[in-house]
């Protein structure tokens, strides 16, 4: 027997250190300086597990007895071999924590309808509506705003996005004592590179002059992922605010994936609920937006996180401005409250691809709320940018107050297209 867990804080710290309305800089420093240490580390390793440095950030060995805490997003990883030890796991922690199984998740599988071996020459990327243009005129490009995407990851030698310094790691699929490893940016899928040309490609970005930072959490033949991987993940965005740099820039994080509560097993049902929330509340005590993809099944049919509050919840319309009959929407399950928040441009989008064998840049038009999501994320780039200071929650008012409202449900477009206005 074989058990890994992860263990998510369920009263998130900043309510329970008194930082909630501080100030982003004040209390993103005080959430970071309690991240450093936890007494259950030490009655942890006595249960005979062993731990894993934090730095290492890496996939526990499901062959032994180990744990790792990943403290910025205030969780542990635990793998026990044994069922008394997972028990003694789960009785010192769940107190406080809420223990959820390492659940899979994966990308809306996009739609790709054209393959092109160069970019289109006087190719529109954008249409008016969408503002990007006069961010432009105004010389807004999006500097000054982080955007995190987790993904399948980023070719970082494409000609949209060669001449961008992109942080790049590597979170390993399989079980591994190697580090989340700081390389440079590769996609053997193309979804991650079309997604972070959205963004930040020179010509096709919503927002190239972000600073762009990738997280390789998608395995690129089956589009699947696990829960460890994006935890991992999501520690290392909240590690940026170690550093003094990054303490009071908006920092926005794009994820293309998520699971139909049709996949959790009924006894995990809850656990995984609460799990889930806990983990994007802990973002959103940080002022992180997190811009999340509702998914392509249609209406009636959510992606989590997407249906969660803490999340911008993303859906897709065409450049008519008409809902795509693939894009999620419906009442949340958790809060009853109508998904998606808001709407991008998810239909035949032009973006960056791969590269072919003789080291040719190749784009690509897909379809998929995957491609409305970085739309969005790179317009909430370009506000943050022309508005210093604004993040977080803030942030995301100030994305659903400038929509341009659209003539359908809110269950389908949220409160309209996104814009820069």
């Amino acid at each position: 027997m074989s058990q890994k867990r992860i263990y998510l804080r369920k009263v998130p710290r900043g309510r329970r250190l008194g930082l909630v309305a501080r100030p982003t800089a004040e209390k993103r420093m005080g959430l970071t300086a309690d991240a450093r240490t936890s007494y259950r580390e030490r009655r942890l390793r006595r249960l005979g597990m062993e731990q894993m440095a934090a730095e290492q950030r890496a996939a526990i060995p499901e062959q032994k007895d180990a744990f790792q805490r990943l403290g910025h997003v205030e969780a542990y990883v635990v793998n026990a071999t044994h069922e008394s030890i997972d028990e003694e796991a789960r009785e010192l922690l769940e107190p406080d924590y809420v223990a959820v199984p390492n659940i899979e998740l994966s990308i809306p599988t996009p739609q790709l309808s054209d393959r092109l071996s160069r970019r289109p020459r006087g190719a529109e990327f954008w249409p008016q509506e969408s503002g990007v243009h006069t961010a432009r005129s105004q010389g807004i490009t999006g500097d000054g705003a982080v955007v995190v995407v987790l993904d399948t990851g980023c070719d970082a030698d494409h000609l949209e996005l060669r001449r961008k310094r992109i942080d790049f790691r590597y979170v390993p699929l399989e079980p591994s004592r190697d580090p989340m490893r700081p390389v440079r940016g590769f996609d053997t899928h193309g979804h991650g590179t079309h997604v972070c040309g959205i963004i930040a490609g020179e010509n096709t970005g919503v927002a190239p002059g972000v600073e762009l930072m990738v997280a390789a959490v998608i395995e690129s033949e089956t589009h699947k992922t696990s829960l460890e991987r994006v935890v991992v993940a999501l520690d290392w965005v909240l590690s940026l605010f170690e550093q003094p740099a990054y303490v009071g820039k908006p920092i926005i994080v794009n994820m293309s994936l998520g699971f139909l509560p049709a996949w959790i097993d009924q006894p995990d049902e809850a656990a995984v609920e609460e799990g889930m929330k806990v983990l994007l509340s802990t973002l959103v005590e940080f002022d992180v937006l997190p811009v999340v993809a509702i998914g392509n099944e249609g209406a009636g049919v959510m992606r989590a996180p997407g249906y969660y509050a803490e999340a911008l919840a993303v859906g897709a319309v065409d450049s008519d401005r008409v809902s795509a009959w693939f894009s999620g929407g419906g009442l949340s399950p958790f809060t009853g409250e109508a998904k998606p928040d808001i709407a991008g441009y998810g239909v035949d989008v032009l973006s960056s691809l791969e590269r072919d064998y003789r080291n040719r840049s190749q784009y690509a038009y897909m379809s998929g709320t995957s491609m409305a999501a970085p739309y969005v994320t790179g317009i909430a780039a370009l506000v943050a940018s022309a508005n210093p200071g604004l993040m977080g929650s803030g942030l995301r008012e100030e994305l659903l107050g400038q929509a341009m409202p659209l003539p359908e449900d809110a269950e389908r477009v949220g409160a309209g297209l996104a814009r820069f206005v």
